[in-house]
């Protein structure tokens, strides 16, 4: 790996040493990505785009050529910029600007337009898009910066448009776009870059910080690390798992499609995801999760989102992105770690309140906990019961002519449907419909197991408003071993015989959580987010002057939705507070104390408790307003645990509740 020392008035692609893991392994990646992946057709608009960055001032200047058709046509442009110049050869351009619209009345037969417009931009407090101050700058695709024909009744039928961007920065920044780059160097007034995408994928974004950038060449694949000084020693870790996780995909998928990857480091605690980059806050970069686990799904997002493009009828991208990369991670660790991925994706949909539930059609975005449950956990699902349905040969088939299908075009479920079944030769309409069309999951009940003969009979039922078609994992504990076998189950209550190939013991129905399913009593202990996801939840502040403030701040960060002051008989609590109020109001409501192996440790404790009335409480005790200020930032992304220990900001200790036997086991022999 090297480190770039740019060489003054040089503007050439900078050559450095192969630095990767070992040259045989470089040589074989390459010959993974290098593939060629044919655009679907010719982009409907290009960009040449000149621009300049001041990220110190806060300003931009730009100058941006395309050709259009004659006659009235209109783009979008942040109205907080500038529009200095339009003109069509020599001659300038009549433009009618109304708030983000130009509309350009060009003469017949169009021509090359060329656009030349600046101004000064937000700071990055004002939220993730357009910014620039002295921490440096961003330039989202379609956030305004560049004149988009986004406007245009149908523009987008041909897909997002090509382009060329040459951007220049004043020491000490560093530019880098989404694109392939083309040159880079520095000069006397500071560094330029140019990048360019021939194919339909996006428009350019753009970035700009005091970063040293460090490289990593496997084969042709231009790998880098844009970091900032107090990340020293990230990049060796990150660069070579960048390049395990392309060699993986690419394997597996089709060529990469992209000319390297980029991990930038960003002034707002986020985490990004563009067409051969990624965007991650520079407070967060250090941390061991980002790299283990957020990392490789964004580079799965450069097959699914980046490369074929989300089309209607729903985004299936997040959930096979979470399947193929976060889910494969989980199973390379072992089968008990990918069997904890699948029960995190259950405990979750098990804690979303029925209302709050949508058919998988009707999910486009992550916009709150309770649409990622769906988008997430339940499509990730599905392609997990999809792969055991037609096996791991058929369905890695199925995932390469889909891609090798609509690499660089729109794609939907239906898409992927067909390619599945191509691959394995089977009518997989109803799988499909029963999980992409239907909200809502079956609840399963072991009624009845009986030893018979050399096997067990099994009553089945399944609680949902018309019966699923499942193929239903049971597990035989015998007195030779353990058996693994599966019925087919699609009807509201069945008896089923088993075979064995001995007397039978016991027997578990669905074991390992291979199922979507709504969780059976028992199943599933308390986890934050059976009160957070549910905004009728009462929220109790106890908590006295700067340390109520703080406790009301951390009650609005939890829930995911508007919540009220006070709840109706039987809502979950949220109780929020500094410690001895706490306990007071604790004992008033008659819910369950301070848990004893959490009293007394770390400066805030949280926990969830479930009283015998069936009532949940989500407790979050403070020693003062500080602890509980310490808490808004990261005690919302822990939605998944029961307890937690708190020093400051650092969760110190957390975990699950246990649970007992599950309902879904039964002995059945001695």
């Amino acid at each position: 790996m090297s480190r770039l020392p740019l060489a003054p008035g040089r503007f050439g692609v900078i050559v450095v040493g192969m630095m990767t893991i070992s040259r045989l392994r470089a040589m074989a990646l390459a010959a993974l990505v290098l593939g060629v992946v044919a655009p679907a057709g010719a982009a409907p608009l290009h960009h040449d785009i000149e621009l300049t960055l001041d990220p110190a001032a806060g300003r931009m200047e730009a100058v941006d050529s395309l050709t259009l058709p004659g006659g009235t046509r209109t783009l979008r442009l942040d109205p907080a910029l500038t529009l200095h110049e339009v003109r069509i050869g020599d001659r300038p351009v009549d433009v009618d600007r109304r708030g983000d619209r130009l509309r350009l009345n060009l003469p017949e037969g169009g021509g090359a337009v060329t656009i030349r417009y600046g101004g000064r931009l937000p700071g990055f407090t004002a939220g993730i898009g357009v910014a620039s101050d002295r921490e440096g700058a961003f330039l989202p695709g379609q956030g305004g910066w560049l004149p988009d024909a986004g406007a245009e009744p149908a523009a987008d039928a041909d897909g997002p448009p090509s382009w060329r961007l040459s951007v220049r920065v004043p020491a000490p920044y560093v530019a880098v776009a989404t694109g392939r780059l083309v040159e880079e160097g520095r000069d006397a007034a500071g560094y330029r870059a140019v990048f360019e995408e021939s194919r339909s994928v996006e428009e350019p974004s753009v970035f700009a910080g005091p970063w040293t950038v460090e490289e990593r060449m496997a084969g042709a694949l231009r790998l880098r690390l844009y970091r900032h000084p107090e990340q020293t020693g990230l990049a060796d870790g990150y660069l070579a798992l960048s390049e395990q996780a392309i060699a993986a995909g690419a394997a597996r998928i089709g060529a990469y499609p992209f000319d390297g990857f980029s991990i930038v480091s960003v002034p707002p605690p986020v985490g990004l995801g563009f067409p051969g980059l990624t965007a991650i806050g520079r407070s967060v970069l250090p941390l061991p999760f980002i790299r283990s686990q957020s990392l490789t799904h964004e580079i799965m997002h450069n097959w699914w989102g980046n490369g074929v493009r989300v089309g209607s009828g729903g985004n299936w991208a997040e959930g096979l992105t979470t399947y193929m990369a976060d889910y494969a991670a989980a199973r390379d660790r072992g089968a008990d770690a990918a069997r904890a991925m699948r029960l995190d994706w259950l405990r979750d949909y098990a804690a979303l309140p029925a209302e709050r539930d949508r058919p998988l059609t009707e999910f486009l975005s992550k916009t709150h906990d309770a649409a990622q449950i769906v988008g997430y956990g339940k499509a990730a699902m599905l392609f997990h019961m999809l792969e055991a349905e037609i096996g791991r040969e058929a369905f890695d088939a199925g995932i390469r002519r889909f891609w090798s299908d609509h690499a660089f075009r729109d794609a939907g479920w239906r898409d992927l449907r067909r390619a599945f079944e191509t691959a394995s030769g089977r009518d997989l309409g109803g799988l499909f419909a029963q999980w992409l069309e239907r909200r809502g999951a079956p609840l399963l009940t072991l009624a009845d197991a009986r030893a018979d003969g050399d096997g067990v009979l099994l009553t089945l039922r399944q609680e949902a408003d018309k019966p699923y078609a499942l193929t239903v994992p049971v597990r035989l504990e015998t007195a030779a071993g353990v058996e693994e076998r599966s019925v087919r189950f699609d009807v509201k209550e069945a008896t089923l015989r088993v075979p064995a190939g001995a007397a039978v013991r016991a027997v578990s129905v669905d074991p390992d959580f291979d199922l979507f399913r709504r969780l059976a009593p028992g199943e599933a202990p308390p986890i934050l987010r059976d009160v957070t996801l549910r905004p009728a939840a009462e929220r109790v502040i106890a908590a006295d002057g700067d340390a109520a403030e703080a406790a009301r701040a951390l009650a609005g960060r939890l829930m995911d939705g508007a919540g009220r002051e006070s709840g109706g008989s039987g809502a979950p609590v949220l109780l929020v507070g500094t410690d001895a109020a706490v306990v007071r109001e604790l004992e008033r409501r008659g819910l369950a104390p301070v848990p004893a192996e959490l009293a007394g440790r770390g400066s805030a404790r949280v926990w969830v408790s479930r009283a015998a009335d069936g009532r949940t409480a989500l407790v979050v005790s403070g020693a003062d307003a500080a602890a509980l200020q310490a808490l808004v930032r990261p005690l919302p992304h822990y939605g998944r645990q029961s307890w937690l220990v708190f020093e400051g900001a650092k969760a110190a200790d957390r975990g699950v509740w246990a649970v007992g036997d599950s309902p879904l086991r039964r002995v059945v022999g001695r």
